[in-house]
């Protein structure tokens, strides 16, 4: 994969680091633009004509998930081909292009009786029972964060629960 592209930055990131995550993963065909894709028993199909793949992450993103890279190393197709044109650069540095103008002072903004009238509440929403959560979420591209003793250097486990034995 050459650093040379039209993506941007952010983009050539993601789909660098989605590359290096395809390298182990076993194709196998369906057909011309159709593949199944096995990783640690764990397999999805693939479509590189409809620009699709059974994890979804493809789908969402528009950025070949690594299922689809593994499927474009098969047929020899470039996986810059199958990102979606709003993450190359031109179309970022167009978006930009034209002037952006600040809106004024509010007091000289012309803005119809129908919608001044309107009262807009904030909407309705109950605290949900029970102690707030402690720990936040993780989005779906976040991995999982392990911890490290700082004992034996081993991920897994911390200081307080390792096995081995006091140096």
């Amino acid at each position: 994969m050459s650093m040379s592209t039209e993506l941007t930055m952010w983009a050539d990131g993601e789909l660098h680091s989605r590359y290096n995550m395809s390298a182990t993963y076993l194709v196998e065909p369906i057909n011309s633009k159709e593949c199944n894709v096995n990783y640690a028993g764990i397999s999805a199909q693939v479509n590189l004509d409809t620009r699709s793949c059974t994890c979804r992450q493809f789908d969402l993103d528009h950025i070949p998930c690594a299922h689809a890279i593994a499927a474009c190393r098969f047929y020899n197709i470039s996986c810059y081909t199958l990102c979606s044109k709003y993450f190359t650069t031109k179309t970022l540095l167009s978006s930009y292009s034209k002037c952006i103008y600040p809106t004024g002072n509010e007091i000289d903004w012309v803005v119809p009786n129908h919608i001044r009238d309107k009262v807009v509440l904030p909407p309705k929403t109950r605290r949900p029972t029970g102690r707030p959560r402690k720990v936040r979420i993780s989005s779906g591209g976040e991995g999982k964060h392990t911890s490290r003793c700082s004992r034996c250097g081993q991920y897994g486990h911390n200081r307080k629960t390792c096995k081995r034995p006091i140096p």
